[in-house]
């Protein structure tokens, strides 16, 4: 067995590692020893805090990845090291599990969605395209035109199923209404314009256009869109060298680094750039890598940050993004519970995989917030040495054990460097509103745009408000 330190360090790697490891955690029941070890995924507690509650996987270490809901509610997951498809009824809090397939033995997926009376799955260990039929009980699968290709991501797009082959470096486009079984019969790859080292995750707009990110880390990452032949592409901002999760909505591109704590918008309306970065982890890891990312009904962004252990929304309309903490923290894997994987339901909650320690979770969105935070600027303009004062609000709604922390898209961590920012700490429990001066002065800052993240960190929320900094 692969020791856990080894994989601790594999994990601070991009997406390359981050995605190929999925096989590597191991099932120690009967190995009596191994089974007193702490890390041993054998022994797994459900936990909840007042957003999030756990549920448990029956089956032992099952290493659970991919998750969708159905229109009924229902969630589905894949256990990778069972090669198994499981729903799961939040109502009666039940657990079904089906046998993929007695041929294909080693059955493992990184994206599961629910189109109707089908559920559909990428297979990365055997290059294939799965189809669940629920109404007839029944598994299809479908080859992948490029061997060794490595699908990752599968949407829907009306009669078509659109697959991202990060290793094979093309776009599978599956027409449903021509596949067939055990055959690559109605699927057609394209190869993006540039090459580059992988592929990363794919996005459909309203045009039928496919969106999609690739990268050479840690040197580039592009965007690039497909359509009727035809290619766009435009260069990310060279902090984002590992874009992975990409969603667009309204001429708006929201794009996740999963090799640092940002993420970037991507605004096609004046083709500009805008970078965020998370708050500061209370992991073990410097980044906090940005995953994956979907829109709820609403119009907000979610995302999964895989090394701070939380998944946030970012409100777009609001331009506050707010991070919920997840109970689980395991400190053989660095402080966190490999949270890979995650899906929005019709009440717009937030449904979650954690790799590690075989569970599931739900996030209750609805769920007012314990405080609330305003500044009195959004947008500073300075040059070195000179200084900027912003008034930064704290509004508890019941008492708020809370800290403040700064984080800026200065480099990829989200440091802060070559600018000093200055306020007092919070040093007791809020219980009325309180106004907190911060000045900002930069020194030896270059010209340009920079984004400084002001957060109000409590135990299980960490709220941020994005200040736009322009260094003349």
């Amino acid at each position: 067995m692969i020791s856990r330190k080894i994989l601790l360090l594999l994990l601070t790697l991009p997406v390359i590692l981050g995605l190929i490891i999925g096989y590597q955690i191991t099932n120690d029941e009967g190995n009596g020893q191994e089974e007193l070890i702490a890390d041993s995924c054998n022994l797994r507690t459900e936990n909840s805090n007042n957003y999030i509650k756990e549920y448990l996987i029956p089956t032992k270490c099952s290493a659970p990845v991919a998750i969708t809901i159905d229109k009924e509610g229902i969630i589905w997951f894949i256990e990778n090291n069972n090669s198994k498809l499981v729903s799961f009824n939040p109502d009666e809090n039940s657990f079904i599990e089906y046998q993929i397939s007695e041929h294909y033995v080693n059955v493992q997926s990184w994206s599961i969605i629910a189109v109707n009376n089908e559920i559909w799955f990428t297979d990365h260990q055997n290059n294939l395209v799965w189809k669940y039929t629920k109404s007839e009980n029944k598994f299809e699968y479908y080859k992948l035109l490029t061997e060794n290709s490595y699908p990752v991501q599968i949407l829907n797009n009306k009669n078509q199923m659109i697959v991202s082959e990060i290793f094979g470096k093309k776009i599978a486009i599956l027409e449903i209404d021509q596949l067939v079984t055990n055959t690559t019969n109605g699927i057609n790859e394209i190869s993006p314009e540039i090459d580059l080292d992988v592929l990363g995750g794919i996005a459909i707009d309203d045009d039928d256009r496919i969106w999609y990110t690739m990268l050479t880390w840690p040197i580039e990452g592009h965007l690039g869109s497909y359509k009727d032949g035809k290619f766009t592409s435009y260069k990310l901002p060279e902090e984002i060298s590992s874009p992975v999760g990409i969603s667009i909505r309204e001429n708006q591109i929201w794009i996740n680094d999963h090799g640092s704590s940002q993420f970037v918008l991507f605004n096609l309306d004046n083709n500009t750039f805008t970078n965020y970065v998370t708050s500061s982890s209370k992991s073990e890891f410097t980044t906090t890598l940005p995953y994956w990312n979907k829109f709820d009904n609403n119009g907000n962004i979610w995302m999964n940050i895989h090394q701070s252990n939380t998944i946030a929304k970012m409100d777009v309309e609001r331009s506050i993004l707010i991070e919920y903490e997840i109970p689980t923290r395991n400190f053989d894997w660095g402080g966190i519970s490999n949270p890979l994987q995650f899906d929005i339901d019709g009440q717009g909650n937030i449904w979650f995989t954690e790799w590690t320690e075989n569970k599931i979770a739900i996030l209750n969105a609805s769920k007012p917030l314990g405080f609330d935070i305003e500044v009195s600027t959004r947008e500073i303009s300075i040059d070195n040495n000179e200084m900027e004062e912003i008034i930064l609000t704290i509004d508890p709604k019941k008492e708020l054990n809370a800290e403040i922390k700064m984080t800026g898209t200065f480099n990829k961590n989200g440091v802060i460097s070559n600018i000093s920012i200055t306020f007092d700490q919070i040093e007791k429990e809020l219980n009325v509103k309180k106004e907190v001066p911060i000045l900002i002065k930069p020194d030896n800052l270059s010209s340009g745009v920079y984004t400084i993240m002001i957060s109000v960190e409590s135990e299980e929320i960490t709220q941020s408000i994005p200040i736009k900094l322009i260094m003349k």
